[in-house]
């Protein structure tokens, strides 16, 4: 039997993971199930993750970091409507889809709600570094809070990810992107 060590393992195991919730949401997945349908030995699981939550927050660390990459087009719209792109399909089609389920749980889990926390944070860092290559290309002159940007931004995505379950069209990223420099251009 294979180990986590490799991608091979961890792959896996994470996908294994997403198919879980997928077909029976965050309070049916067990790490036993895990382990039959991963191939994994359940020892192994317990011995990189202590539970269910670490398990699953590895999980979207995992899918966060191969999935949502920080974009560079060379403009801040460019950059922001790309990210922007990027967490829609990643909240619609993606593993993001599950987020919802999971995060639903965060008032009696401390490991999900350091998830929760540790998502926003990756994606106000994200927002940071696209603002900090405008600054740099001279794009954004003033401050601008990041962390406020990002919530304006990330707001829509999840609103209809979560309560609409409808995923944010390419033309309204676009519109919202441009509305929000506007904004800034303006303030």
């Amino acid at each position: 039997m294979s180990t986590p060590r490799g991608p091979r393992g961890a792959e896996a195991i994470h996908a294994a993971v997403l198919d879980l919730l997928a077909a029976d949401g965050y309070a049916a997945l067990t790490v036993e199930g895990v382990a039959r349908r991963s191939g994994i030995n359940k020892t192994t699981l317990y011995r990189w993750w202590s539970a269910k939550p670490a398990l699953v927050a590895a999980t979207f660390r995992h899918a966060i970091a191969r999935d949502l990459p920080v974009p560079d087009t060379g403009t801040l719209r460019g950059d922001l409507t790309a990210l922007l792109r990027s967490k829609a399909a990643f909240f619609a089609d993606g593993p993001g889809r599950l987020a919802a389920d999971v995060l639903a749980h965060t008032g009696a889990d401390a490991e999900l709600a350091r998830l929760a926390d540790e998502l926003l944070g990756q994606h106000r860092t994200h927002v940071g570094e696209v603002t900090g290559r405008a600054r740099a290309r001279g794009e954004l002159a003033g401050p601008v809070d990041d962390a406020l940007l990002a919530d304006l931004l990330l707001g829509p995505v999840w609103l209809r990810a979560v309560v609409t379950h409808r995923a944010l069209p390419p033309a309204d990223a676009e519109a919202l992107v441009d509305t929000l420099l506007t904004g800034l251009r303006t303030g």
